[in-house]
């Protein structure tokens, strides 16, 4: 078993929903020059990936406690991933969705191949896809393919790599038979003042 599956484990025991969260963007991916990226393996990205998304997560979490919230709810139609306690909105993330796993069918679906999504969540993944194209890389570029829940995060770690997204969520269905993975693209506080 690889480090990176051996990783992936540990993060799911450490929280069903959570992948703890949320740093900073910077205008260069991880310190790469395009010239990096034109010519770098698909097994270094997936390494620059996953150093890449641990930080965010970790910055994230420090900030934000993403794992102490009560409840979350997605919404397809506005894109905000929110956190409550008690009934009280406390946080939204802006979220574009990477993809979903199914247990049923064990496979990846990128939300580009995916025509049951709404536009305004898969519309930036694209760009995944793009890259995937210009560097040949099937993974990044097959709409479906056989996967398995460290597929689904090695995807999504790629993914906010490439988008230099902030962080990342892992959601189930209600059965529990397919997972959605999704990053953070912009994070704020609610605004609990009333106005008097």
């Amino acid at each position: 078993m690889t480090i990176f599956k051996l990783t992936i484990i540990f993060f799911f025991f450490v929280g069903l929903f959570l992948v703890l969260g949320c740093g900073s963007n910077s205008s260069r991916i991880s310190g790469l020059t395009k010239t990096e990226l034109d010519t770098i393996s698909f097994s270094d990205l997936s390494k620059k990936a996953y150093d890449y998304l641990y930080k965010q997560q970790d910055t994230c979490n420090s900030i934000y406690k993403i794992g102490d919230y009560q409840n979350w709810y997605y919404n397809q139609y506005t894109g905000e991933l929110t956190f409550s306690n008690n009934g009280i909105k406390k946080l939204i993330v802006d979220y574009e969705e990477v993809g979903s796993l199914s247990f049923k069918s064990n496979t990846w679906l990128w939300s580009w191949g995916n025509p049951n999504l709404e536009k305004k969540i898969k519309s930036e993944i694209v760009a995944v896809r793009d890259f995937g194209r210009k560097r040949g890389f099937e993974k990044l570029t097959n709409p479906k393919w056989t996967a398995d829940e460290s597929d689904g995060w090695e995807m999504t770690a790629i993914a906010a790599f490439i988008m230099k997204a902030k962080g990342a969520y892992r959601v189930p269905s209600s059965d529990s038979m397919l997972y959605s993975f999704m990053i953070y693209k912009n994070i704020r506080w609610v605004d609990t003042t009333e106005a008097k």
